[in-house]
């Protein structure tokens, strides 16, 4: 049967043109750069601390916190605040990029910045950050195209599929990803606490709010060369899906939602006889996540996994980051594999949100040590 709703890209199958990922910035409650992120994660460290919040129950509510924010900055501003600082650390790199460029400028935001289905303070913070991230570059003189992806969770992986062919096809020479997300926010709080979704003593099926901002530079393997820049990771394939259950219905979840684009890109590794390396998923101690995560895994594990393959659970340590969730994932795995904790050279990242959007990146690392072969040259 076919799936109307699966969308898969492969980058770089029959040619050297797949892009490259050049630089990363990260604000984050566990770091502010790529390294300190890692380090704090491999020591097994959580970013939860008290918050000042109260949940309904007269708890205080856990939060993956940035401390450096400060708690009297909510909303949107603090959303811009996370997202300035993930541009910020980038910004050597931004400097780097021509004029007559063709840059592209992508944001990865929550659901409730969809232009038809958000809502008031969702479509506020959209014009915010479409204004603080794309209006410095056209003061420059940049002829830039820009979007916004308001697919939550899974934005990134929407967002990939038009990077990778407009890069592929020399539509862009580089391209900005940021995603950016809080629950910082007392109108997200009471959305999710009327819905019982914070984690609390009394709320067992939820999650422990948290907040980042990731920047991910892409661009054409020439244009790095020509640029300057330094390419840490291939982007190879993005693919996403629809998932009809959700946790409020009584539908039966399948998982194919997540599945099929799992599957598809794992697919692509058996054919060039590479496994998979590193998965790192969204799952958060939600039942129905956790159901959904035990569907579609071994579906896609079976093909490309081995026994040596990671999974991680990234709300774990940072709690839930919406649609920051995917561009930190990549952030995370291109720093961890490259300095060889875990082994490997390929890395998944998944995600799903509320609103049924499923999607996945794969990543092949360039480590440090060794000479990237172009792809052609590749299994």
């Amino acid at each position: 049967m076919m799936d109307s709703s699966l969308a898969v890209a492969h980058f770089g199958e029959d040619s050297s043109r797949e892009p490259v990922l050049v630089d990363v910035g990260t604000c984050n409650a566990l770091g502010l750069d790529p390294h300190q992120t890692w380090a704090f994660r491999r020591a097994e460290l959580t970013a939860f601390v008290e918050s000042p919040f109260r949940l309904p129950s007269g708890n205080v509510l856990s939060f993956g916190r940035v401390r450096q924010l400060d708690p009297r900055l909510v909303g949107v501003e603090r959303v811009v605040a996370l997202a300035s600082r993930a541009l910020d650390a980038i910004g050597g790199t931004l400097a780097k990029i021509p004029r007559e460029a063709k840059l592209g400028l992508f944001l990865c935001l929550p659901a409730r910045c969809d232009l038809e289905r958000g809502d008031r303070s969702g479509r506020q913070l959209r014009r915010r950050l479409e204004s603080a991230v794309v209006g410095p570059f056209l003061e420059r003189g940049f002829d830039v195209v820009a979007r916004s992806v308001a697919r939550g969770h899974a934005s990134l992986a929407y967002a990939a599929l038009d990077v990778g062919r407009m890069l592929e096809q020399r539509q862009l020479d580089v391209a900005v990803v940021l995603g950016a997300d809080s629950h910082y926010d007392p109108l997200v709080l009471e959305a999710h606490f009327e819905r019982e979704r914070v984690l609390d003593s009394e709320w067992r099926e939820a999650f422990v709010p948290g907040e980042a901002a990731t920047a991910l530079v892409l661009a054409r393997p020439q244009v790095a060369r020509e640029l300057g820049m330094t390419p840490m990771a291939r982007l190879m394939s993005a693919a996403t899906g629809e998932e009809v259950a959700t946790r409020d219905d009584d539908v039966g979840l399948l998982g194919l939602g997540l599945s099929r684009p799992a599957v598809a890109v794992a697919k692509r590794l058996k054919r060039e006889g590479r496994p998979l390396d590193w998965w790192l998923c969204d799952v958060t101690g939600e039942t129905f996540r956790i159901q959904e995560l035990q569907l579609a895994w071994p579906r896609a594990a079976h093909i490309a996994m081995t026994p040596d393959g990671s999974l991680d659970m990234l709300p774990s340590h940072f709690g839930d980051l919406g649609a920051a969730t995917m561009p930190t994932g990549v952030m995370l795995g291109c720093e961890g594999l490259r300095r060889g904790d875990p082994v490997g050279t390929t890395f998944l990242v998944s995600g799903s949100s509320d609103e049924g959007h499923r999607g996945v990146v794969l990543f092949e690392v360039i480590h440090p040590q060794r000479d990237a072969a172009p792809s052609s040259s590749r299994p």
